[in-house]
């Protein structure tokens, strides 16, 4: 995959995201900024003690942890060589926590399969994150 250009690089990412039914896709953390940037086509290196972190929205998430385990392990090996040479983090973000989640929609959002399912996911983020922030 390493040889394909900007667009079909960009195109194979939203075809593995829709071919796993994921509904929503965000790059968060410290090097964020790389994964567009990576599946635009441009040469970017980036902290080598640090990964690209990718959190999804599934649109139905496997009841069993370990088909959830699974499904997560092949969509990583799917999408990890689209950002070579920065290694990735996937997660899937109904298994993450709180911080984690408001994080993710802090982040760039780089795929919603509609706005209305994005807009639930996020009021359901600053809900759960604003509950647990003010327990805490």
């Amino acid at each position: 995959m390493s040889n394909q250009g900007p667009e079909t690089k960009f195109n194979s990412f939203l075809n593995i995201l829709q071919a796993f039914g994921v509904g929503l896709a965000y790059f968060l953390g410290s090097q964020k900024k790389l994964g567009p940037q990576l599946l635009d086509g441009e040469l970017v290196a980036g902290d080598p003690e640090s990964d690209l972190d990718l959190g999804v929205v599934l649109l139905e998430h496997p009841w069993d942890y370990r088909e959830g385990e699974k499904l997560r392990r092949r969509l990583q090996e799917e999408l990890a060589p689209l950002f070579t040479p920065v290694r990735l983090h996937l997660l899937l973000l109904e298994e993450e926590n709180a911080h984690v989640q408001h994080a993710a929609i802090r982040g760039l959002q780089v795929y919603a399969r509609d706005e209305e399912f994005a807009r639930q996911y996020r009021r359901a983020v600053l809900t759960l994150y604003g509950d647990w922030h003010s327990w805490w």
